[in-house]
């Protein structure tokens, strides 16, 4: 999954890829210099995101979270206007119709 959306977001004219993290504990570091519309992100085993996603929302609150599940069965969408969402059985397609969608106006 993580490879084929990988290619599927380097082929789209509407997203711009701006960087890969390896090693979670930097990935505040680099969102903070980057300022991204979404972070893309894996899920744990226990399918939690990382607890240290809401804090950054707080001073932080145009950057959106996608995190995926290795197989791809789950993904959670987090940001300061929506606490948390679950989606299931969702397509590749249908990931990147999330992805290019401007968040709504306060």
């Amino acid at each position: 999954m993580r490879d084929m959306l990988k290619r599927i977001l380097f082929k789209s004219d509407h997203l711009e890829v701006i960087g890969e993290v390896i090693d979670q504990k930097e990935l505040p570091s680099v969102i903070e210099h980057t300022q991204p519309e979404w972070v893309i992100l894996s899920l744990s085993f226990d399918n939690g995101v990382p607890a240290w996603v809401d804090d950054f929302m707080v001073s932080h609150p145009s950057v959106r979270f996608m995190a995926l599940a290795a197989d791809g069965s789950k993904i959670k969408l987090k940001w300061l206007e929506v606490h948390e969402q679950e989606l299931n059985g969702l397509s590749l397609n249908d990931l990147i119709k999330i992805l290019e969608s401007r968040p709504a106006s306060p």
